[in-house]
């Protein structure tokens, strides 16, 4: 069977969910294929306020009250020997707050939501080949769904399948970023402490010997609990025999504030999983886009995986749609996608990279903060919670013109305001007239 969209896009997460919506928003003819059968279970639980915009885009802000509050972040972290902390209210903006959320439900929601939006959702598909032309242009893709094999063809596909790759692997090579090839090992706790001074945080705490620990608080009776740590190091422990439920325990005794939260007695089944920083070496090419994880991915030691696969989503959606309108625009707007999605990939790389340094001083991780988010102000921790946010980087993402028409638009609005400033010099001058005569 064959069919024909004007987009599809393999994998239905939250940036294949954001992509696919976003574009059927716009009225384009758009088909999700998902490996699984939603809802299903996924690290990765905490947002950042950065990402509210798109959401609110989608029309699916409101809904993400139904998941716990997340005011900011405390850390254990660099040579300070108490816990600080930053909260989302010091950027200055409307978006005091994100959320803990369980990946089951909000993927989900998200999903549906594609659906509500317009989106062909077909689930338990599973993506065979790429389908292109004697040039090499991507033109649709092979897939299997209910025991029968379908060729679909669309003007663009957009890879979205994390870090399976299922497309771009085909494609273009990656780049690791062999300073963070870590693995996370984690689990969940029924019965714990929050946090006493600030019990909606995340919590992140540099653990001695390397490595740092996440504490997410899912809800008033779930914690999530993990160990980030350079896969060499849990390689090496393996090699000795030690378990991985040891190597978890180890980290976790080593900790300062994170065994305080739960009892050590109450680890149960553990998972684990590669958590590799690296980037595509091309975001896009003939007929074909990446975006969240097969695109790029970032060491989530400030939860900013959501938000870079959403705001790439954003972006990659506002590029498809000016190509499809029109044609001759495609590699103008591609190019400018990858220029802005790539930058925002770089700048959470480079202060995750000087971060992961645990001996520096508070001050020093607040002023790298400022250098990269661009970010001037007398407090500091305006840089810092700005830039860990997201938020630094909505201007770019909110004024995103894959066309290219910034300087005619400023035009537009020069003269509107012209127009503007002389109706009112008009108002007031025959107001001077009429006014003396009445009185």
């Amino acid at each position: 069977m064959s069919e024909t969209y004007d987009v599809v896009v393999v994998g239905g997460g939250p940036a294949g969910s954001t992509v696919a919506g976003l574009l059927a928003k716009e009225g384009r003819s758009v088909l999700l294929l998902e490996r699984e059968r939603f809802p299903r279970y996924h690290i990765g639980e905490s947002l950042v306020t950065g990402m509210i915009p798109v959401m609110e885009e989608l029309g699916v802000a409101q809904e993400l009250e139904r998941f716990r509050r997340k005011s900011g972040i405390t850390l254990v972290w660099g040579q300070d020997p108490l816990p600080w902390r930053t909260d989302f209210s010091q950027t200055g903006g409307k978006y005091e707050y994100s959320w803990h959320v369980k990946r089951s439900e909000f993927d989900e929601l998200l999903l549906n939501n594609a659906r509500r939006l317009g989106v062909q959702v077909v689930e338990e598909a599973s993506v065979s080949d790429v389908i292109t032309d004697d040039a090499g242009t991507v033109t649709g893709v092979t897939y299997t769904h209910e025991g029968r094999q379908r060729r679909v063809h669309s003007t663009f596909v957009v890879d979205a399948s994390g870090q399976k790759r299922t497309i771009t692997r085909k494609l273009t090579r990656v780049t690791w970023q062999e300073d963070l090839r870590n693995v996370a090992i984690w689990g969940y706790f029924s019965d714990f402490r929050p946090l006493e001074e600030a019990p909606d945080d995340i919590l992140v705490e540099a653990i001695e010997g390397g490595g740092w620990i996440w504490g997410i608080p899912l809800s008033d009776t779930e914690l999530s609990l993990g160990y980030v740590l350079p896969v060499d190091q849990l390689t090496e422990a393996l090699r000795q025999d030690r378990t991985q439920q040891e190597v978890f325990a180890e980290g976790l005794a080593s900790s300062r504030v994170a065994k305080t939260m739960v009892d050590p007695a109450g680890i149960g089944d553990l998972r684990a999983t590669r958590d590799w920083s690296h980037v595509s070496d091309r975001f896009y090419g003939p007929g074909w886009v990446a975006v969240g994880d097969t695109a790029a991915f970032v060491d989530p030691l400030f939860s900013s995986g959501v938000w870079l696969g959403t705001s790439g989503a954003w972006l990659a959606a506002r590029a498809i749609d000016a190509a499809l309108m029109d044609p001759t625009k495609q590699e103008q707007a591609l190019e400018r996608f990858d220029g802005v999605y790539r930058q925002l990939f770089h700048d959470i790389l480079a202060y995750v990279r000087y971060f992961m340094d645990p001996t520096r001083l508070r001050e020093e991780y607040m002023e790298r903060a400022q250098q990269i988010g661009k970010v001037y102000a007398e407090n500091s921790r305006v840089g810092f919670i700005t830039l860990i946010s997201g938020i630094n980087a909505l201007p770019d993402l909110v004024s995103f013109d894959p066309m290219g028409m910034e300087e005619l638009q400023r035009i537009v609005q020069e003269r509107s305001e012209v127009a503007a400033a002389k109706a009112t010099a008009r108002a007031e001058e025959t107001a001077a007239t009429v006014w003396p005569r009445a009185s």
